[in-house]
């Protein structure tokens, strides 16, 4: 069954290659699929705003850009890739990425007064209810 001619050090030798090869594939399969990844949202509402809470750890504040047109609301961020080269890493699991995230709006948010701020890697935006256009939700009844 073992070949008995086997050196435990060609043994390591042979698994370190293998290993290398592995993480080599593995890490292009992994930094393919997760250009696709939006970072995770939580959104939540009471009586006077919209609360959105952005999940961005490790990322730069001033990179944010949050817009809002036609009643879409765009949050992006551009990553400094100059910034990713200069840096040498022995392993790296995370890279900061762009990306952008757009939600639909509807009558009751206000375009005016929004507020947003990054603690803790969370971006929190505060979209406010305008009061003016809200109708709240009809039942209707089935007969």
């Amino acid at each position: 069954m073992f070949n008995r001619n086997n050196n435990t050090a060609d043994c390591f030798a042979k698994y370190g290659k293998l290993k290398n090869q592995f993480e080599q594939q593995f890490g292009k399969f992994r930094n393919e699929f997760s250009r696709d990844i939006r970072p995770l949202v939580n959104i939540e509402e009471n009586s006077a705003f919209f609360t959105l809470q952005l999940y961005a750890a490790g990322l730069k504040k001033e990179q944010f850009k949050i817009e809002i047109k036609d009643k879409i609301l765009t949050i992006s961020y551009e990553a400094n890739v100059q910034e990713q080269i200069e840096e040498q890493y022995m392993y790296r699991e995370f890279i900061p990425q762009s990306f952008s995230r757009s939600f639909q709006l509807n009558e009751q948010v206000s375009n005016v007064n929004l507020t947003a701020s990054y603690e803790e890697g969370i971006l929190t935006v505060i979209l406010p209810k305008d009061s003016t256009s809200y109708r709240p939700s009809q039942h209707v009844k089935v007969g």
